[in-house]
């Protein structure tokens, strides 16, 4: 039962908070500390919900570097540079694909999709944009716009026109019903019917997340991503690379890219970029930036001194501890175990994908209707808050998105957990106790 200090800040988020939904929520967080949160009654929990804290909730060395920045200045100015913004953009461009020359800081992932999408149609004159079912791109208006998931954009009255949609590469759930190893890319091959059929003949960019996040976890098949930059350079499109999930370690490598030696023409990255502090970037080609005028982009808080000291420190972080091969190293753990557990539970666990800590389950009520089965899912979130692992609830898919700091132990903890709730679920085996 919550305590009388929980309830009063739950009434007050309830009341006033337009973003709370009280529906899921019924904990108060408190702090942080590496892959675990505490809430306002004292309870600790591992955090299977998270994809911005990279480093891990208060990092010591993170918040040392921000507490330094604090007393010097908060505030960016447009057109203008501060000592970290000056050393963070040449960081950022020498970490990233040699064909990506100058970047731009703002404060979200949302702005930096809407100006890659600007960029794209004064550079080549053409105004069409190819983005792809499932696909969440943001929350702006353009984003909406270019989201695939239907009900990121119903009711939104007439939405950004010129944005072509295209199946992406989901094997499990083929709209199609090809088979990824007979199929040679079929998905791709699809796209110059696309072009044909849905087209005006002026598309200015494609644009792609190497995994699919808030669409599902949808990871495509090796092999998926190259063949899409080099259809897009075949047809003279704009090649655009939404890693604002996937970057700073989140699959095991810095960027996602990194998998398949992508060279995209433009990058989003964010999220795992400032680890708590909001910070995203846009990196794009130099014939790319050369179609703005000076001080076109500027606006808002963009670069300001604490947003890039902190993605100064934790780059810093994942590099001299090396956290990004810990997270491929822990997440080819779990995917393992997850693997086991599909094997033992094969009518109920109808998909298992995921690189380093970017994990998923797809649930279903039964392998060959593949309907989703949404309630065994709240149950296994709900009895592993129980046993101390908070797993963010997504429909019939379970994701294990934790601080990519979470140690072997507690990993192991988590599958525990997990294969325990399921298997008490489908009233077989023995709970787990910590």
């Amino acid at each position: 039962m919550p305590g009388d200090r929980t309830r009063e800040l739950l009434a007050l988020a309830a009341t006033y908070d337009a973003d709370f939904n009280p529906a899921t929520s019924e904990i108060v967080v408190e702090r942080g500390m590496g892959a675990v949160f505490v809430d306002t009654e004292g309870r600790e929990l591992i955090d299977l919900g998270d994809i911005i804290a990279n480093v891990g909730h208060s990092h010591p060395r993170q918040v040392e570097a921000l507490q330094g920045a604090l007393a010097q200045m908060m505030v960016g100015k447009s057109g203008l540079t501060n000592p970290a913004r000056a050393q963070l953009a040449k960081r950022m461009v020498e970490m990233t694909p040699d064909n990506l020359n100058k970047v731009y800081f703002v404060t979200g992932g949302g702005e930096v999709v809407d100006w890659s999408i600007r960029i794209a149609r004064r550079a080549t004159g053409k105004h069409e944009i190819l983005s792809f079912w499932g696909g969440v791109y943001g929350r702006t208006y353009a984003n909406i716009s270019l989201n695939g998931l239907m009900r990121r954009r119903r009711q939104f009255g007439p939405v950004m026109p010129g944005v072509l949609h295209a199946p992406y590469a989901y094997c499990y759930r083929c709209p199609f019903g090809k088979k990824p190893e007979t199929c040679d890319f079929f998905c791709v091959d699809y796209l110059d019917d696309v072009v044909k059929y849905a087209s005006t003949g002026d598309i200015a960019a494609l644009i792609v997340e190497p995994y699919q996040g808030v669409g599902g976890m949808i990871f495509p098949p090796d092999g998926y991503l190259t063949r899409l930059q080099q259809w897009a350079e075949a047809n003279d499109i704009v090649f655009i690379l939404d890693e604002i999930q996937s970057s700073f370690g989140r699959t095991g490598q810095m960027f996602a890219l990194e998998w398949e030696d992508l060279r995209p023409d433009m990058l989003c990255v964010g999220k795992g970029m400032g680890s708590g502090i909001s910070i995203a970037a846009l990196l794009a080609e130099g014939w790319l930036w050369d179609s703005l005028e000076p001080g076109e982009l500027g606006g808002g808080n963009g670069g300001n001194p604490l947003a890039c000291t902190s993605a100064l420190v934790v780059i810093d972080i994942l590099e001299d501890e090396g956290i990004v091969e810990h997270a491929r190293v822990v997440g080819d753990y779990l995917l393992e175990r997850f693997r086991k557990l599909q094997a033992r539970y094969p009518s109920v666990i109808g998909d298992v994908r995921g690189k380093g800590l970017a994990l998923a389950l797809e649930f279903v009520r039964d392998p060959e209707s593949k309907e989703p089965y949404p309630e065994i899912v709240r149950h296994i979130s709900r009895a592993s808050f129980e046993r101390g692992v908070y797993i963010g609830s997504r429909s019939h898919i379970l994701d294990a998105r934790p601080p990519l700091v979470i140690s072997q132990d507690q990993a192991q903890y988590v599958a525990d957990v997990i294969e325990s709730a399921l298997a008490e679920a489908l009233g077989d085996g023995e709970e787990v106790t910590r």
